[in-house]
């Protein structure tokens, strides 16, 4: 990759990285509001705490069944349901996924 598209690439980055954080504080409360709610679901709160892209999809939704007594499938179906949120975000490594929290969400 030549250096004038590194240069573009990360200016680009930056500019992304500015309207996230406008739209973090524009959105403050109801983001607070929505966070709060899906912390009091105990999976997601698990999930939550877990993801922070060093756990393969399959091991993340395999300790959280087994840390709290509830079916697999229930886990993965919250992880679903959080990445549609744009909560989790996925990042594809070989032919797994792993999983972290997106920045909207901190």
């Amino acid at each position: 990759m030549s250096e004038d598209i590194k240069l573009l690439l990360e200016e680009i980055s930056g500019k992304l990285d500015e309207i996230i954080t406008l739209l973090m504080l524009s959105n403050l409360r109801e983001l607070r509001k929505v966070k709060a709610e899906i912390m009091k679901d105990k999976i997601a709160k698990a999930i939550i705490s877990n993801a922070d892209g060093t756990v393969s999809y399959s091991d993340l939704a395999k300790q959280i069944a087994e840390d709290l007594g509830v079916a697999e499938i229930t886990v993965k179906k919250k992880i679903s349901d959080l990445k549609s949120m744009g909560i989790l975000i996925g990042q594809r490594k070989g032919r797994e996924v792993f999983y972290e929290v997106s920045t909207l969400f901190e």
